[in-house]
């Protein structure tokens, strides 16, 4: 019996299970690690944020657009069609903070929609609505307009921000209704 070797013992194939658990329970030390990291940083900008909210006020609509509108007024009038840009623009950021909507995004014809569902007087939705439908093709057209024109489109762009701040002013106070005095 020379011709019978014998038995080798069991060769391994694949990874060893110790490697892998400790491959494994790295990967999931790691991940944890990650986890924490990511909700202190959460924590930490959600409690800056809210402590930079109340140090800077806002600037309401109104007075931005003034502001804006004043810078304008002083600018002299080299491009007419950008000064058209500046001016649709201006609305469209007031009307897009007073109302809470995403005006500036919006082409004339779907803002001309929107502010009729917002509950805007209807005289200055239909100013608002004339002065973009106007000023397209001075902004995407051949026409150049007038310096006069330009002028006058100043003031009614003035005229129609001051009417639509009464007009929401209105609104609050009535929404609020009369304040009873004490006796």
């Amino acid at each position: 019996m020379q011709d019978i070797n014998p038995i080798k013992p069991p060769v391994m194939i694949g990874l060893d299970p110790s490697l892998v658990q400790m491959i494994l329970l790295i990967a999931g030390c790691l991940a944890l690690l990650a986890l924490v990291i990511f909700l202190i940083r959460w924590l930490w900008k959600s409690r800056t944020g809210k402590l930079g909210d109340t140090l800077i006020p806002a600037i309401p609509p109104y007075a931005e657009a003034l502001r804006e509108l004043d810078r304008l007024c002083q600018k002299e009038v080299i491009d007419p069609r950008g000064l058209y840009f500046d001016l649709s623009g201006l609305i469209k950021r007031y009307i897009g903070r007073s109302y809470t909507m995403n005006a500036s995004e919006m082409t004339t014809q779907e803002l001309v929609k929107q502010i009729r569902v917002t509950g805007m007087d209807k005289r200055f939705a239909m100013g608002v609505s004339q002065f973009l439908i106007v000023s397209d093709p001075f902004r995407y057209g051949p026409v150049v307009p007038d310096s006069s024109q330009v002028k006058k489109e100043l003031a009614s762009v003035r005229q129609l921000i001051t009417g639509m701040e009464e007009d929401i002013e209105s609104k609050r106070n009535f929404d609020q209704g009369p304040e009873e005095e004490s006796t």
